[in-house]
């Protein structure tokens, strides 16, 4: 009996679920395809179906940790107000079974597109939202995986990187490479000069030639270059993804362990308590961003009993208030954090408690 009726509220709910996710995906599509429909008349402009699906999928991924709460919301709201309207539930309640069993393949569906969620803001957003900006900022005109100039500036300021091509999609093969070690007063003291850099067995390998040159401690003056097939540098500890980080037009894009790697490097050159709180906040908002989801369908079920029982409107109201509700705390505990007020843990976790026992408290008032 629990697994049929498992099945039967899972499928009452994927089915609305699906058509929102579908539908808001659409108009999300619909409005960034203005900029791709005017890049088709730009004979200028590089768009070939692969160049179009970057774009697209790129930026609807930055999209989807918005659109996912609004698609739970919606069909959780209608999937409460037919059961009501229907009277499913109070036969459901009158067979004895618990809102816990009832609404448990919601919450199960929540608790998947949660971690779905996470994963696209770990694994797909950070390089694909990158490959989309970049394809827009270009006007169409790049196809967003081209290798780019790059470099790198060693936060204790003993050497820095010149980068002729740095590939997104391979970090760890840098092209077209100098990097210059510097004295304690910032003259130079060596310079290295390859074709081709490798990030192997934890450090970087310079290959196809490399040319060293000292320069002297007086004057500053180049002394005679030395060449090798291959050389090591172990004076150079950064990885490929701190220098990757470091050369990121929007550091929001990308995943945790990006922005771990990039605060390793600037708190080695200092930052400030506020630097530090807002970089925290971001990074614990990271990971308690796609709770919201689940919280969002704990306010629409009591929300939509609500409606079906007494008025859609107010229902929807309820919902709507405690879903608005959730941001505008999230916005005034992140101030708070960011002005040193909160620790910026308790700061993320402040909406999540907040709102979960209202939902809690709502649901305990369910017959």
């Amino acid at each position: 009996m629990s697994g049929i009726l498992f099945r039967y509220v899972l499928r009452s709910f994927a089915v609305p679920a699906a058509i929102c996710l579908v539908g808001l995906c659409a108009l999300t599509l619909l409005f960034m395809s203005f900029d791709l429909i005017g890049a088709f008349f730009d004979p200028k402009a590089c768009v070939t179906g692969r160049v179009a699906f970057d774009f697209l999928a790129g930026t609807l991924s930055m999209y989807l940790e918005w659109l996912l709460p609004a698609v739970f919301l919606l069909s959780t709201l209608y999937t409460m107000w037919q059961f009501c309207r229907h009277s499913e539930l109070v036969a459901m309640r009158a067979g004895g079974i618990g809102m816990g069993t009832i609404v448990a393949p919601i919450l199960l569906a929540a608790f998947v597109a949660a971690g779905l969620s996470f994963a696209n803001t770990e694994l797909y957003k950070p390089a694909a939202a990158a490959r989309a900006m970049a394809i827009k900022n270009s006007d169409f005109r790049a196809t967003g995986r081209e290798p780019m100039p790059g470099g790198f500036f060693a936060p204790r300021g003993d050497h820095s990187w010149v980068i002729g091509e740095l590939s997104p999609e391979d970090p760890g093969t840098l092209r077209d490479v100098r990097v210059t070690f510097f004295r304690p007063d910032g003259s130079q003291r060596v310079a290295y000069a390859a074709p081709l850099a490798r990030w192997l067995d934890g450090a970087w390998w310079l290959l196809g030639g490399v040319r060293r040159t000292r320069y002297n401690e007086l004057n500053d003056q180049e002394g005679a270059p030395e060449t090798f097939p291959s050389l090591a540098l172990y004076g150079a500890p950064e990885t490929p993804q701190q220098i990757l980080v470091q050369n990121l037009s929007d550091l929001s894009l990308a995943s945790a362990d990006d922005r771990e790697a990039n605060r390793e490097i600037r708190e080695q050159s200092g930052m400030s308590t506020r630097q530090k709180n807002e970089d925290s906040y971001v990074t614990y908002n990271h990971y308690a961003a796609p709770f919201s989801i689940v919280l969002v369908t704990l306010f629409a079920i009591p929300a939509g009993i609500a409606s079906g029982r007494q008025s859609v409107f107010r229902g929807i109201l309820l919902a709507l208030g405690l879903f608005l509700s959730y941001y505008v705390l999230t916005a005034v505990a992140m101030s708070l954090s960011n002005a040193d007020v909160i620790k910026p843990a308790l700061a993320v976790s402040l909406p999540c408690i907040v709102f979960g026992a209202a939902a809690l408290a709502l649901f305990r008032k369910l017959p």
